[in-house]
């Protein structure tokens, strides 16, 4: 990041849960444009590179089409697929992209996707909902659904040619094309602040993510966009070229430059605006480069006398204002 970060301070992020799925991101804060340039890049990103878990494909026992009617279940199996369609699952972290989960139902009633049953390293995310109902006992339905994990939309003639393309396809499998989104909206602002004791200005990013299922939390989902982004910027970087890295910092630095820095540095906190002056003494101090409260507070009287447009009854002033607050002069 950029040597401003030394003025500004070293950018803080502040998490807050607004409500189930909704969670607030603040930056505070960043060099002033960056607010924008950031905030849209992780808008735009998150919403694409949103990567999810979702059904794109079953097989049923004794069906070779959609269209084909199965006596003892009530639904259609164009139903029964629009039904799986809107699951959502979880991976763990270790599990391939392509998994084959077989369900075996053998009693009467309405099966829900509550009912599914998953290995422990699939956890079902997306909201209660009715799958299909079986009315004849003597018959167990099977179903064998293909879970994947990926981002963005696949449609069906992309799963056709995929499956065309595979050697091991079969012919039996019910294609579902499906969305892999969990992030339901992003949105971004950007405040800027005018700093008069740092005489920067800065902005101060706020994105608010919602997710569209309880069990997720979105600082996944940032995380891996911005590794998205990360990987196309390092394309840039090429061998060879010389980059003046003199106005460039690491955040560990700030880290300690936030820690460490020289007391002179940290101690301009107030204004001379802040003293209740008259018109003239805060022009005069001002025109002398005494531009807070804290260099005031290191000046002797004789030092204010040697400044031009300082008097005498500027100096009474000045020890009243600052006697208000605490106060006082060097000597």
């Amino acid at each position: 990041m950029l040597d401003i970060q030394k003025y500004i301070g070293s950018p803080k992020i502040i998490v807050d849960e607004l409500g189930t799925n909704i969670t607030k991101f603040e930056v505070r804060f960043l060099p002033r444009g960056f607010g924008h340039t950031i905030g849209n890049a992780m808008r735009r990103i998150m919403l694409w590179y949103d990567m999810g878990w979702a059904i794109t494909g079953m097989k049923v026992a004794w069906c070779t089409h959609e269209y084909q009617v199965v006596d003892w279940v009530k639904q259609s199996i164009i139903d029964i697929s629009l039904n799986l369609k809107i699951l959502r699952f979880k991976f763990d972290e270790s599990v391939e992209f392509l998994q084959r989960v077989p369900q075996k139902f053998s009693w009467v009633g309405m099966y829900t996707s509550d009912d599914l049953h998953l290995p422990s390293w699939i956890e079902l995310v997306s909201e209660w909902i009715s799958l299909f109902e079986i009315t004849d006992p003597s018959i167990e339905f099977e179903l064998d659904v293909r879970i994947e994990k990926w981002y963005g939309y696949y449609t069906i003639d992309f799963l056709k040619n995929r499956e065309h393309q595979n050697d091991e396809e079969d012919v039996n499998v019910i294609i579902i094309d499906n969305d892999f989104r969990l992030v339901d909206y992003v949105k971004y602002d950007v405040e800027e602040v005018i700093d008069d004791f740092v005489w920067w200005s800065k902005d101060r990013l706020t994105l608010e993510v919602k997710m569209k299922y309880k069990n997720l939390h979105p600082k996944d989902f940032i995380a891996f966009s911005w590794e998205v982004l990360a990987s196309y910027a390092k394309l840039f970087i090429f061998d060879g070229v010389y980059v003046d890295r003199s106005v460039l910092v690491e955040y560990e630095e700030l880290e300690w430059i936030e820690e460490r820095l020289p007391e002179e540095e940290n101690i301009r906190t107030m204004p001379i605006d802040a003293l209740p002056l008259s018109e003239r003494t805060r022009n005069a101090l001002i025109k002398n480069d005494v531009l807070y409260v804290e260099d005031l507070e290191k000046k002797k009287k004789w030092e204010l006398l040697l400044m031009k447009w300082v008097w005498r009854k500027a100096i009474e002033e000045i020890n009243n204002a600052l006697w208000n607050i605490g106060k006082a002069l060097a000597g």
